[in-house]
């Protein structure tokens, strides 16, 4: 990963409105959807530039400091930090920089997934269980920082998995075209013990990835959600509002149907000719800095929430943008609309609204059916203590 994507993540980070509310147009919907605290805990003392809640089970929340490489081990119940380690150098199982969020095994092993050491799984004090190498080079990140599930962990005739997107930037493609996305499978299925790979699932009959175009790479990162005892896989693209679901079959997936998702303000991107654009380019900075896309997705009772962003809505201040005719005023109105915004997609395929309160980095997490989020810090203050709630959706 080159150190100016890296920096340029960074400054989308800090300089993102960090208010999570959706802003969609009721319309005649009766039904009324919010999210209801339940519970919460405070972390104090914390010194973090990066500070994102990770995962947790009932007496533990994991937390890390990113951009350190810090994870954080918290009692669940009191707020008390049980464990804070690190895994940076040469050290055994060293790890330099975890791409995806940090995923809890039910019996309590931290399973990481590292941009250039591979699989990590290591006990909640640090100790290294096992470890895979990656499946190929990666080249970079891809987005800001959230708190949605990148990962799964999934069982396979008594074996565990990990399964999570094929982030990987070959370094050695010679021409990225549309053969390579005939060709691409998207997912990838690691065994946390013997850190063999599987790649799965290449793009579904009647996506625009396979109509003869190329696309930026975030345009086509999936989002998955496994229900195994439903024998049902469901995924949506980045940049592809279209609810493809699937019957698992123990990671050999089978194409049941596709609806397409009416997302209020979602404009796709059209794609671009061969040789435009390669394949390690996150998005098109000059033609395109501000897509849609649509960063998080996850199964809850009745449907899903679905997490997005849209182009601005102001198209002449986008356009002195994209001329390089910027200003600090025209910079925060376009980080403000296209801020995440949340709605719910029922089983018959209809959009909602959702009332959330804010949250930092406009994002949350699910874990044994409860949503967690963070409360933001308060603007121009540095936060030494973080406050997570849980609750559950209600609708009315």
């Amino acid at each position: 990963m080159k150190l100016l994507q890296f920096a340029g993540i960074l400054f989308l980070i800090l300089s993102c409105s960090p208010s999570e509310k959706a802003e969609v147009n009721k319309g005649d919907d009766t039904k009324r959807i919010s999210l209801i605290a339940e519970d919460s805990t405070v972390v104090r003392d914390i010194i973090a530039s990066t500070f994102i809640f990770q995962d947790g089970d009932a007496e533990h929340l994991i937390f890390r400091d990113a951009p350190a490489s810090t994870i954080y081990v918290f009692d669940r119940e009191r707020g008390e930090l049980v464990d804070k380690w690190t895994k940076t150098g040469d050290v055994p199982g060293a790890f330099s920089l975890a791409t995806k969020n940090l995923k809890l095994t039910n019996t309590g092993e931290i399973v990481l997934i590292d941009i250039s050491e591979g699989l990590r799984v290591f006990a909640k004090d640090g100790e290294l269980f096992s470890r895979a190498s990656p499946v190929a080079n990666q080249w970079s990140l891809g987005g800001a920082f959230n708190l949605f599930r990148n990962t799964s962990l999934i069982s396979i005739e008594g074996e565990e998995y990990v399964l999570y997107s094929l982030d990987i930037l070959e370094s050695d493609l010679e021409e990225y075209g549309p053969q390579f996305l005939q060709n691409r499978k998207n997912l990838v299925l690691t065994n946390l013990e013997t850190g063999e790979h599987r790649l799965i699932l290449p793009f579904p009959e009647g996506s625009k990835f396979l109509n003869g175009m190329v696309y930026p790479f975030e345009d086509f990162r999936p989002l998955f959600v496994v229900e195994e005892s439903a024998n049902r896989l469901f995924v949506i693209f980045q940049n592809e509002p279209i609810l493809y679901t699937y019957s698992w079959n123990d990671a050999a997936p089978e194409l049941l149907s596709s609806v397409r998702v009416d997302l209020p303000g979602f404009e796709e991107n059209e794609g671009w000719e061969p040789g435009s654009i390669h394949m390690a380019q996150i998005t098109d900075k000059e033609n395109e800095p501000f897509p849609a896309r649509i960063q998080g997705f996850e199964a809850v009772e009745g449907g899903f929430l679905l997490s997005y962003s849209t182009k601005p809505t102001d198209l002449d201040n986008y356009n002195r943008y994209k001329s390089k005719d910027r200003t600090r005023e025209g910079l925060n109105q376009i980080y403000e609309e296209t801020r995440r915004k949340t709605v719910f997609l029922d089983l018959d395929g209809k959009v909602l609204p959702v009332d959330f309160p804010e949250m930092h980095y406009q994002s949350f997490q699910i874990i044994d059916g409860k949503i967690h989020w963070m409360k933001p810090p308060t603007p121009g203050e540095e936060a030494e203590e973080f406050t997570l709630y849980w609750g559950k959706l209600k609708i009315e």
